[in-house]
């Protein structure tokens, strides 16, 4: 009976025919929804009859954002339900991409991170620091000495030493009370980046040098790892912005970078996604939709959608539906939040490229005005896309949809 099964479950499998629809390149700057909840409408015809300034094939529109003329709408159907998209229109930039990495000891301080931001510098985990087009990774290099605070202990005559627990104890040192051992107080003993050291604050480093003290004497900051990024920038020009860098944590050096073999080709958005609200994007297209008469669909719906909007709710993994939660009841959730969600394991490497009306789409009897026939920047596919997966897919990917062009 167990070789039925399992002949039963690989014919399923090989018979199953494959699927495009894995995520798209694009999906993070993106929100998808499915309009999937019994008692909402959709019904493109006869409103969309009289549709101006959208691309419209096979049931399939896409026109420019009500919102921001720079994001994409795509509306289409599918076996789920009817598909509701907003991306912020992107391209493939040929481009040089510059890589490099080394080490350094760096302490990141609220004082260090402070002067990152003052020059420019943007953070959103105090690990990853862009500006421009230069993007800089720290990873920390655990040392061996601890895995906790409870690892580090003090030592030393007047306590003036962190160290591992075990060697604390042993550690003799001249007992002779030095006026900076009262910062101290400022601070705990305990484990960073796998080493036994005072904790770096400002308070601590200040008290420091108000005694002389020079806080990289006390303080054992470990090592990091200094991972580079740079596009379109000449070796030059990536060393003076990683001097730049350093200098936030006072360290004054001309780092001689050693760059890998450069690569061709990224995607870039057309407009930082930080800019877009993608909530406010998605209720005013869902307010327009119903207008229009395209859609029946509730306040309620639509407030409870754009809640649970954000870039990176897009694809088939992550786009949000009417789905039943872990707790037994119904919301309007990102799949992979749902119950058992079937998730696909795979991506595509192509981006659409299509042209874009310059003007706003509207629905009327006549045309006042001819639309523009200026097409937006236009993406174009990158090599290496191919088939993937077996088709256990919620939803239509952006790819697959345009490809039927």
């Amino acid at each position: 009976m167990k070789r039925v099964m399992v002949l039963i479950v690989f014919l399923m499998f090989a018979l199953t025919p494959l699927s495009e629809a894995c995520m798209s390149p694009t999906d993070v700057y993106a929100v998808e929804v499915v309009l999937n909840k019994p008692g909402i409408i959709y019904k493109p015809y006869p409103a969309f009859n009289a549709l101006h300034n959208a691309i419209v094939e096979n049931s399939t529109f896409i026109f420019r954002s009500h919102y921001d003329k720079r994001l994409a709408v795509i509306l289409w159907n599918a076996s789920d339900g009817p598909h509701l998209r907003i991306e912020i229109l992107a391209e493939w930039r040929e481009t040089g991409l510059a890589k490099t990495a080394f080490n350094a000891s760096l302490l990141i301080t609220t004082d260090a991170l402070e002067k990152l931001e003052a020059d420019g510098w943007k953070t959103k985990d105090n690990l990853t620091f862009t500006r421009g087009n230069v993007t800089i990774t720290l990873k920390p290099v655990t040392g061996g000495e601890c895995t906790s605070d409870g690892d580090c202990a003090t030592g030393g005559c007047s306590g003036e030493v962190c160290a591992p627990r075990e060697e604390a104890a042993k550690i003799i040192t001249p007992c002779v009370y030095r006026e900076w051992y009262t910062c101290l107080g400022l601070t705990s003993c305990g484990c960073v980046n796998g080493i036994c050291t005072w904790k770096p604050n400002d308070a601590f480093e200040s008290c420091l040098r108000e005694h002389g003290i020079d806080p990289e004497k006390v303080i054992r900051a470990g090592s990091v790892r200094v991972e580079v990024e740079a596009y379109d920038m000449d070796p030059g020009e990536v060393e003076a912005a990683v001097k730049d860098f350093l200098s936030a944590f006072g360290v004054d050096c001309n780092p001689v970078l050693t760059f890998m073999e450069p690569m061709s080709g990224r995607l870039v958005p057309v407009v930082d996604p930080s800019e877009v609200n993608f909530s406010e994007a998605v209720k005013v297209e869902l307010e327009w939709l119903r207008d229009v008469g395209v859609l029946q669909i509730s306040d309620e719906d639509i407030e409870a959608i754009a809640k649970v909007a954000g870039p990176g709710k897009a694809g088939p993994n992550s786009h949000i539906g009417w789905y039943e939660t872990k707790d037994g009841t119904y919301a309007w959730i990102p799949y992979d939040e749902s119950l058992n969600p079937m998730l696909v394991r795979c991506t595509a490497d192509e981006v659409p490229t299509y042209n874009l009306p310059n003007g706003t789409v509207y629905v009327g009897p006549t045309i006042t005005q001819p639309p523009s026939t200026d097409a937006t920047t236009s993406t174009e596919s990158s090599p290496n896309g191919g088939i993937c997966g077996p088709a256990l897919v919620v939803g239509l990917s952006l790819v697959t949809l345009l490809r039927r062009r």
